[in-house]
C-alpha cells in the first residue's frame, strides 16, 4: 500500500506538493477549511473542516502516514494534538509541530534567533498600541516596522510607521516592532534537510516587493549579490535548518544592508513563494525535495540549469472573469516563459492568482521577459473586462 502524505492547508503550495508526491508514487490527503482551495482538485482524499476541530484532525490522521504543512497559520490546539498523535506513534509530523508552534509567532521566532546568536534586527514585543506608547515616546527617530505576532502573510500584518502620527496608526494587536532599514535589499534561501541530516540548498534569490501591497512581486536567480555573500547566505540558512533539527524545506528570508551585512528577516518551515523558480530553473523543484525529505526519501543533488525570474500574478478587479477556475499551466507570450494559474476564485486586491516563470541568459533578461508576459496577461484581462 502506498504511503499517504497528509498536507494541512490547501493553497497553491499544497497543490504543487500534491503533484510532486503523486509523481513519486505517493497518495495525498489534504485538510483545509476552505472548499474552494485548489489542492482539493489534486488530492486523493480530503477533509474540509475547521482546522481547530480535533475530530476532523483525527479523521484526517486516519489516512495519513506523514503530515506536513503548506502554511504556518495552524491553530495551536491542533499543533498540540499533532504532537500527542506523533508521541503515540499514530503518525510522523515533518517538520515538527513544535517547530511550527515557535516559528508561527514572530516574537518567539525572533527570540529564538537571538538566543542562538543568529543575525537579526533588534525588536520590541508589544501587547498592543497601548503597550507601545512608552516605546514610541523614547524612540530616537527614524521609521519603524510593526509586524503582527501571528497570522500575517503576503504583506498583510506588516506596516511601516513614520512621522508624527505613528502612534495613532499602530494596530492594537500583539506585535513586534523593528527599525526600518532604508536601502536594504532582500534575498531568500531555500534549504532542504532530510531525516538523516543530508542538506540540499538552492542558491539565493533576489526579491522585489510591491510598494503598496508590501507583497513579493518579483523573484530572480542568481541573486544580485557577490559569490562570497551568496555563500554566506547559504551557510546561514543551513545553520538555521540544523539548529531547528528541521526536516523538509525551510525558506530563510534575509535583509542585505548597504554595508553587506546579512540579517535574518523571517523563517518559513515549508515550501515558499520565493521557490517557484525551482519548477523550471533547476533539475528538481522545492516541492519534490520537500516531499522526499518529509517521507524519508533521499534528496536529489540540486543542479542550476538557467537564470530565471518569477513574477506573481496579483489580483485586481480587471482580472475578474479572466482567471481560470481550475489549476492550469501554459506557455507564456514570451519565449521560455510559463504561466501557472492556481485555480483560485477572485478575491481581494493583491491575492496571488498565479505566477509567471521566465528563463533567459541572465537574471535581468529573465525579469524583462517575465514582465512582458505579465503585461500581456494584464492587457488581455483589461480588454475582456472592458
Amino acid at each position: 500500500m502506498s504511503t499517504c502524505l497528509g498536507i494541512i492547508g490547501g493553497g497553491q503550495l499544497a497543490m504543487y506538493l500534491c503533484v510532486a508526491a503523486q509523481a513519486l508514487g505517493l497518495k495525498v490527503a489534504v485538510m483545509t477549511d476552505s472548499a474552494e482551495d485548489g489542492a482539493l482538485q489534486c488530492a486523493d482524499w480530503s477533509v474540509v473542516d475547521a482546522l481547530d476541530s480535533t475530530a476532523a484532525v483525527d479523521r484526517f490522521l486516519g489516512v495519513c502516514d506523514v503530515v506536513t504543512f503548506d502554511k504556518e497559520a495552524v491553530p495551536e490546539q491542533t499543533l498540540l494534538h499533532l504532537i500527542k498523535a506523533q508521541s503515540q506513534g499514530r503518525v510522523a509530523i515533518n517538520p515538527g509541530a513544535e517547530t511550527l508552534l515557535m516559528l508561527k509567532d514572530k516574537a518567539l521566532q525572533k527570540t529564538w534567533l537571538q538566543q542562538h546568536g543568529l543575525p537579526t534586527l533588534p525588536f520590541t514585543i508589544i501587547s498592543g498600541s497601548a503597550g507601545a506608547a512608552e516605546f514610541l515616546a523614547k524612540k530616537s527617530g527614524g521609521a519603524l516596522v510593526q509586524k503582527v505576532r501571528c497570522g500575517g502573510y503576503d504583506g498583510r500584518g506588516v506596516q511601516i510607521l513614520d512621522g508624527q502620527d505613528a502612534g495613532q496608526r499602530l494596530w492594537n494587536v500583539p506585535s513586534i516592532i523593528e527599525p526600518f532599514l532604508p536601502g536594504c535589499r532582500e534575498i531568500a534561501v531555500i534549504t532542504v534537510r532530510a531525516q538523516a541530516g543530508d542538506i540540499q540548498t538552492y542558491p539565493p534569490v533576489s526579491m522585489e516587493f510591491d510598494p503598496e501591497l508590501n507583497a513579493v512581486r518579483t523573484v530572480s536567480v542568481p541573486a544580485a549579490v557577490s559569490p562570497a555573500l551568496g555563500a554566506a547566505a547559504t551557510a546561514l540558512a543551513e545553520r538555521v535548518a540544523i539548529l531547528l533539527s528541521g526536516v523538509g524545506a525551510f525558506a530563510v528570508e534575509m535583509f542585505v544592508t548597504p554595508e553587506g551585512e546579512l540579517l535574518i528577516n523571517e523563517i518559513s518551515p515549508r515550501v515558499h513563494n520565493s521557490g517557484h523558480l525551482t519548477l523550471d530553473a533547476f533539475n528538481v523543484s522545492q516541492f519534490e525535495q520537500h516531499v522526499r525529505a518529509v517521507t524519508g526519501m533521499p534528496l536529489v543533488p540540486i543542479e542550476f540549469e538557467s537564470p530565471a525570474a518569477m513574477m506573481n500574478i496579483l489580483y485586481g478587479d480587471e482580472m475578474r472573469g479572466y482567471c481560470p477556475q481550475a489549476p492550469r499551466v501554459h506557455g507564456g507570450a514570451e519565449p521560455r516563459s510559463k504561466v501557472y494559474w492556481y485555480g483560485k476564485q477572485p478575491g481581494s486586491a493583491g491575492r496571488k492568482m498565479g505566477h509567471v516563470n521566465a528563463l533567459a541568459a541572465t537574471a535581468a533578461e529573465a525579469v524583462t521577459l517575465a514582465g512582458r508576459t505579465l503585461d500581456r496577461l494584464s492587457a488581455s484581462a483589461s480588454e475582456r473586462a472592458a
